[in-house]
């Protein structure tokens, strides 16, 4: 972990000698994350940006620093790193609670604490991620996605990215133009090794033809109408999609901007790819949940398989099976995907179901689960592996300084 500064608040009736000993471990601790010394130039910077509170007496020095800071990143929350002597978690305690009465989110790290500095330095660097973060959003949000469509200038207000306009048309009239060196590896990953068909090749020159789009826009993500594919080119754009999301670029379907930034989300504060799939079965006295859809990273499942698009019959889809173990579920919703669902989940086991997109999955004692039908934020769920709703609902304080609105207990 690398990237931060820190700067340090310290009584005036400490000598200099005596503040050294008294940082000396912190200091060493905050360094070893890749933390250096602001300069007051550093201030200036939109760089993650931690405050030490060295002793107690340094409640109106650590607002003086908070206040000069927030006038060039007026997003950033505040965090405070406290120790165990000299009255500085007190210090930061009380600035923290001025802070927070002014409307700003902010966090107390005590440096003693197991994992809480890496933790919250990789917080603040995915909260600084979303506000340089550029998405593109490669056609319009398909049609049926009415609720997944946030409002453009509340969206970029609470989380900071550009939305950034990309014709579908740039895609489609350029997919004939993929060298065969850069489609080939693709076709034959996804063709197991085997010769590809005519119908992977075409499905597999969509990813450098996307990867040029992403590269051309100076991307971070895309959110692609990918239907337009298969009108337009009788291919789809699972297979793309796929690579795009076991390369590290998050790339959504069907132009769902909600949950391309949660995928955005999930790869940027946990470092994995993430899954986006329809809700297929809710039974809600099973706290079960069948989800499937047609694309999924080969990362994270078993026995990949070649199939058609469902909906369609052209193209590829992507069957896959994924191991049993514990998966989080993530949906954002509202006009600024100010609302969020976040739930864990067991694999039960996979389907075939010939009427459902192709990669299926059962979960079984899912949190919450009533909320998907009695209070919901639209159609997709996102899901990674593990058990992450603590750390996603953490994040989610420290960055907008409110609750999740559906929260499972």
């Amino acid at each position: 972990m690398s990237g931060f500064t820190y700067s340090v608040v310290a009584s005036a009736l400490h000598d200099p000698a005596s503040i050294g000993r008294i940082l000396a471990p912190v200091v060493m601790s905050l360094e070893e994350l890749g933390g250096r010394r602001a300069t007051a130039a550093d201030l200036e910077l939109h760089t993650p940006h931690v405050v030490v509170i060295g002793t107690g007496g340094t409640e109106r020095d650590a607002v003086a620093l908070i206040e000069h800071r927030r006038a060039h990143a007026p997003w950033e929350p505040v965090v405070l790193i406290a120790h165990g002597r000299h009255n500085s978690l007190a210090a930061a305690l009380e600035t923290l609670a001025f802070v927070r009465r002014a409307g700003v989110p902010g966090r107390v790290v005590q440096v003693e604490e197991r994992g809480e500095p890496a933790s919250t330095i990789a917080d603040l660097r995915t909260i600084h991620h979303f506000q340089h973060a550029r998405i593109g959003l490669v056609g319009e949000p398909s049609d049926w996605l009415v609720a997944s469509v946030p409002d453009r200038e509340a969206f970029r207000a609470r989380w900071g990215p550009e939305l950034v306009d990309v014709p579908v048309a740039e895609a489609i009239v350029h997919h004939g133009d993929a060298p065969d060196v850069d489609v080939q590896p693709v076709a034959i990953r996804f063709s197991g090794g085997h010769e590809p068909s005519t119908a992977m090749l075409s499905a597999a020159a969509m990813h450098p033809t996307l990867t040029r789009v992403i590269d051309a826009h100076r991307l971070d993500a895309v959110a692609v109408r990918c239907f337009d594919f298969v009108t337009e080119l009788q291919t789809s754009g699972c297979v793309a999609l796929a690579q795009l999301n076991d390369d590290g670029i998050v790339a959504g379907c069907e132009g769902d901007i909600a949950s391309t930034v949660a995928m955005m989300l999930v790869r940027e504060l946990l470092g994995m790819p993430s899954w986006i799939a329809n809700p297929a079965r809710i039974d809600i006295d099973r706290d079960e949940l069948l989800l499937a859809h047609c694309t999924v990273a080969p990362s994270m499942v078993e026995n990949l398989e070649v199939h058609t698009h469902f909906e369609s019959g052209l193209g590829i889809g992507l069957r896959g099976t994924f191991p049993p173990g514990p998966v989080t579920l993530i949906r954002l919703g509202g006009d600024a995907l100010e609302r969020a669902w976040f739930a864990e989940a067991e694999i039960d086991h996979g389907e075939c179901k010939r009427d459902l997109c192709r990669t299926q999955v059962v979960l079984r004692g899912v949190e919450r689960i009533d909320d998907l039908v009695e209070d919901p934020l639209g159609n997709h769920l996102v899901m990674v592996r593990g058990r992450h709703r603590q750390r996603l609902e953490r994040w989610w304080w420290l960055a907008f300084g409110d609750r999740p609105s559906v929260v499972p207990t």
